[in-house]
């Protein structure tokens, strides 16, 4: 526009009019010259005028004669007219022009301002989410400052950094205050809530803002429905006096005495796997009493009975027993029937260890004891495992003289007397002997029933005397053996 505005300054106007005149020169002559009226003076011709009246040519060059000089069109030799307004009416147009230039120029801004800015709403007491959504939608930067506040719940804006209708570019920082909700950290006072309805406890909890207080119902054979059943606070080291608006409790409320309907069908578990009443009593919440026996026809872990018949009706809840086999029974038998010999394969099934022990009253050959009572039924779940004791009599000490050296005389020991229950021990006493050294030549007893605790003292050879041979004592196994040969 500026450089459309510089090509009218006086210079350009002045050769603007010349090259006007010159075009104009050169066309023929106008015939709008004034030439001399042959008409008389007096004489009037009536035209009609521009506002529909009808005018002399005598009124006509009258009122001609009376405009001034300077206010008709300048005449040139050549007849070229020079109109007086030109400059004013191309003034005109340049103001109006640039006065056009100026409005688009605004239109334009306007529009720009418009395209990159966004007029701010009033986000105080809605949802933090509005205005995060508001800014991304308009290409704004949100800063969120949070801070504790009773009176405004949570996640709600308490306040802007800009008013209300304000305009903010794209781009640019919004700054909101939003609320955390009450101060986690600040002591509460808790009611006595085993006092309190439900509806007061609810009260006291929205009061208070105390959220992590829950409120529970449950069901109670023994308190009324509504009414309060205890209060928990779930750590252990919080109490009444400490308690903080973060600790989590737990005010529990009675349902009443929870009824179920019958409509749950009891199936047939003869013979089937106890797993399978298990999944059916969890499936149905139906509490089952497992009771054992054994059975030869049953396989062991398999249900023998059942409490409650096939196709009846029970409800949740609701109890029954069933009775799981374990196996083929053993009935245990009485020992004392059975010799020793015989008591190891007496019931087929049973492992029997029998062995005979030293007694001071019980005659040989009799049943002392059985680790398991005659008549008891043992199944796979027991031990089948028994252990049977029969009577050795009195313990009988053999003279040992000239027939035992003193390094056989442990295991002999223990063989004949310690193993089978008496304490018999032995002491050792060395002296002088013409016999192989080792050998037992004297005994305090020999020959005769000792009790089940007795000592005896062995005379031991030191073999060290005059006429002591390299002669080595059989030991008394060798020679019973030796014995029997020549018997037979």
């Amino acid at each position: 526009m500026s450089d459309f505005l510089s090509n009218f300054n006086k210079s350009n106007y002045e050769d603007t009019k010349e090259k006007k005149l010159r075009d104009k020169a050169e066309l023929p002559k106008q015939e709008s010259e004034v030439q001399p009226s042959k008409e008389p003076v007096n004489e009037r011709t009536t035209k009609i005028g521009p506002n529909n009246r009808t005018e002399s040519k005598k009124t006509d060059i009258e009122t001609e004669q009376e405009i001034p000089i300077q206010s008709r069109s300048t005449q040139l030799d050549d007849g070229t007219e020079i109109d007086p307004t030109y400059h004013k009416k191309r003034k005109q147009k340049m103001i109006l022009s640039g006065i056009l230039s100026v409005l688009v120029l605004c239109l334009v801004y306007f529009a720009y301002y418009q395209m990159t800015h966004v007029k701010l709403p009033d986000f105080t007491g809605k949802d933090l989410a509005e205005a995060r959504a508001w800014a991304t939608e308009n290409k704004l930067k949100l800063t969120v400052e949070q801070t504790y506040n009773k009176e405004i719940d949570i996640n709600k804006v308490i306040s802007q950094n800009s008013k209300q209708g304000s305009k903010l570019k794209k781009g640019a920082e919004l700054t909101v205050k939003s609320s955390l909700g009450a101060d986690p950290e600040e002591k509460v006072a808790l009611p006595d809530f085993m006092t309190m309805k439900k509806s007061e406890a609810e009260k006291w909890i929205k009061d208070n803002q105390a959220d992590n207080v829950s409120l529970i119902d449950e069901y109670s054979d023994s308190i009324e429905k509504g009414k309060a059943i205890r209060f928990e606070i779930v750590n252990k080291e919080v109490n009444k006096d400490n308690y903080k608006r973060k600790d989590k409790a737990n005010m529990y409320y009675s349902k009443g005495k929870e009824t179920f309907e019958k409509n749950i069908s009891v199936p047939d578990f003869t013979k089937k796997m106890k797993s399978e009443v298990e999944s059916w009593a969890k499936t149905n919440d139906i509490k089952v009493t497992y009771e054992e026996a054994s059975s030869a026809e049953v396989p062991t872990e398999s249900i023998i009975s059942q409490s409650i018949a096939k196709d009846q009706k029970v409800a949740k809840k609701d109890s029954m027993t069933v009775t799981v086999s374990l196996g083929k029974g053993y009935v245990v038998p009485n020992f004392a029937e059975y010799t020793q010999e015989e008591a190891a394969t007496a019931v087929e099934g049973l492992t029997v260890q029998a062995k005979s022990v030293f007694t001071n009253n019980v005659p040989y050959g009799q049943l002392i004891s059985q680790s398991v009572e005659a008549g008891t039924q043992l199944t796979s779940k027991d031990e089948l495992k028994l252990k049977v004791y029969y009577s050795a009599g009195q313990p009988y000490l053999k003279d040992l003289r000239g027939s035992t050296l003193e390094g056989d005389l442990q295991k002999q020991f223990y063989d004949d007397f310690q193993s089978k229950g008496a304490n018999i021990q032995y002491t050792v006493k060395y002296v002088d002997s013409a016999e192989p050294k080792g050998t037992v030549v004297g005994m305090s007893a020999y020959n005769l029933y000792v009790p089940l605790d007795y000592t005896v003292t062995l005379d031991i050879s030191l073999g060290n005397l005059e006429g002591a041979s390299n002669y080595t004592p059989k030991s008394p196994e060798k020679e019973s053996d030796e014995k029997q040969e020549q018997l037979q």
